[in-house]
């Protein structure tokens, strides 16, 4: 095969892919991940299960993929967040917020439905460990920005400040999940309450 036939059946490879990545993402979105295989995938893709392991040598490998690329997503509409905002204090409250949303979307719902397979499958932990640790560091470089500026004088380490406000998102985010529902802007107040006492400022919204 001439390599220009080489890379198209490389592109074509990882577009058929990419296309079962989505329908895994819209079973999962209906029938949980818990109701997930590689039957109601194949069915949701329009094609046999065959196919469906031929682009991927285990159901597992497609879950992992499919969890994986939805973290990704996640972190990165916070990434943007952060960007966006120059201002150090307007940028956390802005993470903030995205991070406790009205609603729990299905991105959110599928990443806290894939924590329950860290005991059967450990190679789901670098994923979770991963983007905790990344959402550490967008509020730390932010609370470090604003420290700098004098916007913001931390009380404690920044990285405690920075590690206890995903803490708390992911703690209010499961609220919802688990039938406890007081309203996100509550939760999202309590969590700028927390900011305000911890970095010594005054965060408006």
């Amino acid at each position: 095969m001439h390599e220009g036939g080489h890379v198209a059946e490389q592109r074509g490879r990882a577009a058929r892919r990419a296309e079962l990545i989505s329908a895994t993402r819209r079973v999962a979105r209906r029938s949980g991940i818990g109701g997930t295989n590689v039957r109601a995938v194949a069915a949701e893709a329009s094609v046999s299960t065959g196919s469906v392991l031929y682009y991927f040598p285990s159901f597992d490998e497609l879950m992992y993929a499919t969890v994986e690329g939805v973290l990704e997503e996640m972190y990165e509409h916070r990434r943007m967040i952060a960007e966006s905002e120059p201002d150090p204090a307007t940028r956390l409250v802005a993470l903030i917020v995205a991070g406790v949303p009205d609603e729990i979307s299905d991105h959110l719902r599928m990443a806290y439905e894939s924590i329950p397979l860290l005991r059967e499958r450990p190679e789901y932990r670098p994923l979770h460990r991963s983007i905790v640790e990344r959402q550490v560091a967008l509020y730390r470089s932010t609370i470090e920005i604003g420290a700098a500026t004098g916007a913001f004088r931390p009380t404690t380490d920044l990285t405690t400040i920075a590690r206890n406000i995903v803490a708390l998102e992911d703690a209010y985010d499961l609220y919802p999940l688990i039938g406890l529902e007081h309203g996100a802007e509550t939760y999202r107040e309590n969590i700028l309450s927390y900011a305000r006492i911890a970095l010594d400022c005054d965060l408006t919204r």
